[in-house]
């Protein structure tokens, strides 16, 4: 699960590279709000997809992971039911569990029955922690299971670091040319010699139409 909120406009980039993703909300809240929404992705370790959530998503908690061989559609479903809860005053409000910190802090708050309903079809979720490395909950003879993996997004899912931009030489880099001076101004002209016209022989034929 992807949160949009948290990738700041890469999510259009998640779902252009992986065609296989449903907005978690529905109706006018997927069309209104699906640039903050969680998103639900088919992840397959070694695919593009995969290496560049890696490297992009390391460290920012782009969202939680989770394995489950239930049904798409089941675990759609399952996983709808816990957006919207109510608060101790009865309003209801959005519930953001599919960010690694809400998620860290809300399941071990919770009892058995409540981590039965919440787990369902998931076997484990993998969600990252303050210093960025995954920790897995599974939920094991009704009691949480907790999993320090001591790997980031990279280690765990095997994708290799990009290597740093190396540094260009200067002597590659060269020298900015000075600019070329501006071409010189003409010369002005001299101004030319008026002629006076003697008119006081000539007819008036001036007819303005008046």
């Amino acid at each position: 699960m992807l949160d949009a909120a948290r990738m700041h406009g890469d999510i259009y980039q998640a779902r252009e590279m992986n065609p296989e993703h449903i907005c978690l909300y529905e109706g006018d809240s997927a069309q209104f709000l699906g640039a903050v929404a969680p998103w639900l992705f088919s992840f397959q370790p070694g695919t593009d997809f995969a290496t560049w959530t890696a490297r992009h998503g390391r460290g920012n908690s782009w969202g939680v992971f989770f394995r489950s061989s239930a049904d798409p559609q089941r675990i759609y479903q399952h996983l709808r039911k816990f957006l919207v809860v109510r608060g101790e005053d009865g309003k209801e409000m959005f519930f953001r569990y599919y960010d690694p910190r809400v998620m860290r802090v809300f399941l071990p708050t919770c009892d058995e029955a409540q981590l039965k309903e919440f787990f369902g079809p998931i076997q484990a979720f993998l969600v990252e922690n303050d210093q960025g490395l995954l920790v897995e909950y599974a939920l094991e003879e009704g009691r949480l299971g907790y999993t320090e993996t001591g790997l980031d997004l990279l280690r765990y899912f095997n994708v290799q670091e990009l290597p740093p931009p190396q540094p260009v030489p200067l002597e590659q880099v060269g020298t900015p040319s000075a600019p070329e001076p501006p071409a010189p101004l003409p010369p002005p002209q001299q101004p030319s010699q008026r002629r006076s016209v003697d008119t006081s022989n000539e007819p008036s034929t001036w007819d303005f139409g008046y």
